[in-house]
């Protein structure tokens, strides 16, 4: 595949919400009964999950502003209602992290392996990031976030999310402690941004899950450390 080819891949590059969050929620589901050990608890485990999940949705349909937004509901209400169910029989620490590694791991490996691939075969890593980026915004994330773009251009691009449906669904029903499992997903597409390699840093010191006003996602281009098609000059305008 040659570098016109990948760049135009890139910026037609369109989500799709429904399969992905199929994917983690049976992903997520499936460590879940796996962990619990005795299939037949497991089994019973996970029909209670998806019942209280509907009559969740059902109590907040009101949210689903658009497609979008009734998938993001659809994986908030999955995630809570497994927390609920676990706390009888598990300490609440216990249960978190158990929750936690069933969000980001199933998908771990093939996301972070994928998002390196794709950017070391990139002619312009950052313009790749950025493209596709705003891509999610419109067609993944929809309208139940809000965006704020203090900053876009050739050097670097500051996406701010100033309200995000996960965190607002999990104040609302008394378990902000559940937003930060969100957060942990993205490691599996940070963690494979290479500043050295791919010309790019990435930055998000805090998030709404941990208490932050906002939850800033911001690329910076920057010198690669080996060559390559990301332009090199540097940026002054770093975060924190």
């Amino acid at each position: 595949m040659d570098d016109a080819t990948i760049l135009a891949k890139a910026n037609e590059y369109i989500p799709d919400p429904k399969t992905e969050t199929e994917s983690v929620i049976q992903g997520f589901l499936q460590v879940v009964g796996q962990r619990l050990g005795d299939p037949t608890r497991a089994q019973h485990l996970i029909r209670v999950i998806k019942t209280h999940a509907a009559t969740l949705e059902g109590a907040h349909q009101d949210w689903a502003l658009d497609e979008q937004a009734r998938y993001h509901l659809t994986s908030g209400a999955v995630v809570l209602a497994a927390y609920r169910a676990l706390q009888p029989t598990m300490p609440q620490d216990e249960a978190l992290a158990l929750l936690r590694a069933a969000r980001v791991e199933p998908l771990r490996d093939t996301i972070r392996q994928g998002t390196t691939g794709w950017l070391d075969h990139a002619p312009d890593p950052y313009a790749a990031l950025v493209s596709v980026a705003k891509s999610r915004e419109r067609h993944f994330f929809g309208q139940s976030f809000t965006f704020e773009r203090p900053r876009d251009d050739d050097r670097a691009y500051f996406l701010d999310v100033a309200r995000c449906l996960w965190h607002s669904f999990f104040v609302a029903e008394g378990a902000p402690e559940l937003t930060p499992l969100f957060c942990a997903f993205d490691a599996n597409w940070i963690d494979a941004i290479d500043p050295d390699r791919h010309g790019v840093r990435f930055s998000r010191p805090t998030t709404l899950g941990h208490g932050g006003r906002l939850c800033p996602f911001h690329f910076y281009r920057v010198p690669p450390a080996t060559g390559g098609a990301a332009d090199t000059a540097s940026d002054t305008g770093g975060a924190g």
